[in-house]
């Protein structure tokens, strides 16, 4: 079975939120800490009705990695 190709973004560590990798600085928690060992990806659309969005405590919408090492 072929091995996937993985997504070319990168996780906050605070925050898990997936950004392009020339990114320096997270755009929504502000911190510099990034991982490139990451599974999951959840994207929210809508943070106020999403139960998804609570249950993680996600404030803004975007793409959010489930689990980051």
């Amino acid at each position: 079975m072929p091995k996937r190709k993985a997504l070319p973004l990168k996780p906050c560590v605070k925050c898990k939120r997936l950004v392009e990798p020339k990114v320096g600085v997270c755009p929504n928690c502000g911190s510099r800490v990034f991982s490139d060992d990451w599974v999951g990806l959840v994207i929210i659309l809508d943070v106020e009705n999403s139960i998804v969005s609570k249950k993680l405590e996600i404030t803004s919408p975007g793409m959010y990695a489930l689990k980051v090492r």
